[in-house]
């Protein structure tokens, strides 16, 4: 349960809302062992580490960012 909060607060913190972006936004999330990938349409990658308490977030255009949980 813990991790699925820690997954929710990060994408809740990366993922713009899709009322505030003003279309809708389409993702696709895939998860295998304990990393789980999520693409979305704008370009944006979040690889979440589920084992070693890492999220890198790739927004395109952008250097990637690397945070510890």
């Amino acid at each position: 349960m813990r991790h699925f909060l820690r997954l929710a607060f990060v994408l809740a913190l990366f993922a713009p809302p899709a009322a505030m972006a003003g279309e809708q936004q389409h993702c696709v999330t895939e998860s295998e062992n304990l990393v789980i990938v999520t693409q979305c349409d704008d370009g944006t990658v979040t690889v979440v580490n589920v084992r070693d308490n890492r999220v890198a977030v790739c927004r395109k255009g952008e250097s990637c960012k690397e945070i510890k949980l």
